[in-house]
């Protein structure tokens, strides 16, 4: 899992910037979906986007760091899911909002983070969130990485 800091900044900078209206973390553990959805008051027609943080590590960029003193860089991603209810038009509609949110986070910096590569989308199995009840998604991931100097 990513470090709360870089979670904290990046979700704050999403709700801030992007289109998506409903935003969810899928920190939270929710035993089926339409409960998940319901206590973020998303509709079941509605579309959304979850956010699942994903951290790598954190190495020492300094000689003499240690628990005190030196500088960290943090590398992680960030596996963004666009979600919607599944149509005619599904694939086309979630293509659409991929890039809209692709060229919104693309060599962008989030204020001490620097977004290193966001992928293509990718809807196979495996890859995304599998659902069952009729809803699609593709998914991006987002490289990063923060250096913490302490």
């Amino acid at each position: 899992m990513s470090s709360t800091y870089v979670r904290n900044q990046f979700d704050t900078w999403i709700r801030a910037n992007s289109a998506e209206a409903n935003i969810i973390d899928l920190t939270a553990m929710y035993s089926e979906l339409e409960i998940m959805l319901a206590d973020k008051l998303i509709g079941r027609n509605d579309p959304w986007l979850a956010l699942q943080y994903i951290g790598s590590n954190e190495e020492a960029v300094a000689l003499s760091a240690n628990n005190a003193t030196g500088k960290y860089r943090e590398n992680g991603s960030v596996f963004v899911h666009i979600v919607a209810r599944v149509s005619t038009t599904v694939y086309d509609d979630i293509l659409v909002r991929t890039e809209a949110f692709r060229n919104l986070l693309r060599g962008q910096r989030i204020n001490d983070i620097l977004v290193e590569s966001v992928t293509p989308p990718n809807f196979e199995s495996g890859a995304t969130l599998q659902f069952e009840g009729g809803y699609q998604s593709a998914s991006v991931i987002v490289n990063y990485q923060r250096d913490l100097s302490l």
